[in-house]
């Protein structure tokens, strides 16, 4: 019976060192036999020619055996749950290298055990997983376990063809300790609310949800990771009827898949804050209140760690929205009172000096500032920027909000209010304050406003008035 064992075993290394592409192939020289109570170093060769990157090895060990690393070339090694796991954030850059560990037998582990496992690596942007061959171990006793059929020469293992679009780094779970851990997405989950933290090395995060309409969000993620490199993942967890599409993703791969949306990078940005931003839509969700839930994870001295975002509440549907609007506006002139003292740091706008002319009746209209609007007619948005109490110019927006476009100046319940723009549609004003949003202006709103005739009316009237429809 052990010279069987011996020559299964030998099959299973044929085949598994014929098998990859790509000119890849591993063996695995884990032992046939071995006595309980007993250790043996087991060595796995990686034949990898070129390939580069991110990449996990994985041994999946029955109950009874455990193993313990010897030579790791670099790996963060972790043994948890009958799983001994390699990754690397870069593979070695020799062509061949070796990693091992101790293979320990429990002093009361019997029968013919198996091994199994997989490679895992990202080539041309996809992920390839590999399954090994089985291997089985005996340890003597009656015990007999199942063993799967090894794999016909030529013929791929159930993931060889998975082209997936989703990293590899998907394999490599980061464990979460318990007081971070998101809940898995249901509905329940919607309701569960998790307090932001702090991990280890002082990395945080902050997330930001802005209405963009009555359906659709800007969900925008700042990390706060100081200098760490390597491996990361941000992960948000949507609630039922919602989608996530990638505005800005820092480099990072997105995923968006059963309401859980990921950012993935195999190295992290220089930078010691990483931003990212999507879109979140409703597909299918009732109009009401919602939460999102997120969390972070990293590589911190060759270890996991895990910090939780916290979770963020939001409203969607018309009355959402139309609350939204009134409180952006009020905010805006709440806002705008503060900015007194920035305005006296800047010169007000003056009057050019007429230049002396012949003409017996000068036309007055020409020496006036060429940002007061013409009279207006008709139902038009337009979006304010900000709004002052008393009048200043570019350089005031250049210096305070590194704006430099054109500009209209009205006067309206005391207040000077700054607008840009002229339009018939009410998306197209909300697309152009979504822009000076995205394009990071800190305007205090910005906000769409609607006139009719030139006079201001609230967006609702003027909705109702050019029988516009909400759009997304």
């Amino acid at each position: 019976m052990s010279n069987v064992l011996v020559l299964v075993n030998l099959i299973g290394l044929f085949l598994f060192e014929g098998f990859f592409q790509s000119g890849i192939s591993i063996t695995h020289d884990a032992p046939a036999a071995m006595a309980p109570g007993s250790q043996i170093k087991v060595t796995v060769t990686v034949e990898k020619g070129s390939l580069g990157g991110f990449a996990k090895l994985q041994i999946d060990l029955p109950d009874g055996l455990t193993a313990t690393v010897v030579d790791s070339k670099g790996a963060s090694f972790t043994f948890d749950d009958q799983k001994a796991k390699f990754i690397w954030m870069s593979l070695p850059t020799s062509p061949s290298f070796k990693v091992s560990y101790t293979l320990t037998a429990s002093a009361t582990v019997g029968g013919k055990l198996p091994l199994a496992g997989r490679f895992s690596y990202i080539e041309d942007n996809e992920r390839k997983t590999h399954e090994l061959p089985p291997t089985v171990i005996d340890l003597g006793g009656a015990a007999v376990a199942v063993v799967p059929e090894p794999v016909a020469a030529g013929e791929p293992a159930a993931e060889v063809t998975e082209t997936s679009t989703q990293p590899a780094v998907e394999t490599a779970e980061i464990p979460a300790p318990a007081e971070v851990a998101v809940p898995a997405p249901t509905e329940k989950a919607s309701e569960t609310l998790i307090p932001a933290g702090q991990g280890a090395g002082n990395v945080s995060g902050k997330r930001t949800i802005t209405m963009v309409s009555e359906t659709e969000l800007l969900v925008e993620v700042v990390v706060q990771k100081g200098a760490i490199r390597g491996f990361g993942k941000l992960q948000e967890t949507l609630p039922v009827g919602f989608t996530a599409m990638e505005k800005s993703s820092s480099e990072a791969i997105f995923t968006a898949q059963d309401r859980i949306a990921k950012f993935v990078w195999l190295n992290l940005p220089a930078s010691n804050e990483v931003k990212i931003a999507y879109k979140l839509r409703c597909s299918s969700a009732q109009p009401g209140h919602h939460i999102v839930n997120g969390e972070f994870g990293y590589l911190l001295n060759d270890e996991t760690q895990k910090v939780a975002l916290g979770s963020s509440g939001f409203d969607i549907g018309p009355e959402a929205y139309a609350a939204y609007l009134a409180a952006e506006e009020a905010k805006a002139a709440a806002i705008a009172a503060n900015d007194v003292a920035v305005e006296r740091s800047v010169e007000p706008v003056t009057q050019p000096a007429p230049e002396v002319s012949t003409a017996k009746n000068p036309d007055p209209v020409a020496t006036r500032p060429n940002r007061i609007p013409a009279p207006e007619t008709g139902v038009t948005y337009k979006v304010q920027i900000t709004a002052a109490h008393r009048e200043v110019g570019t350089a005031y927006f250049q210096a305070r909000h590194r704006f430099g476009g054109d500009f209209g100046i009205e006067r309206h319940e005391g207040w000077i209010k700054y607008t840009t723009g002229r339009y018939a549609a009410y998306k197209d004003a909300r697309d152009q304050r979504q822009a000076f949003v995205s394009a990071g202006h800190q305007f205090p709103g910005p906000f769409v406003a609607a006139y009719n005739n030139g006079e201001r009316i609230t967006v609702q009237e003027a909705l109702m008035i050019t029988q516009q429809r909400w759009v997304q």
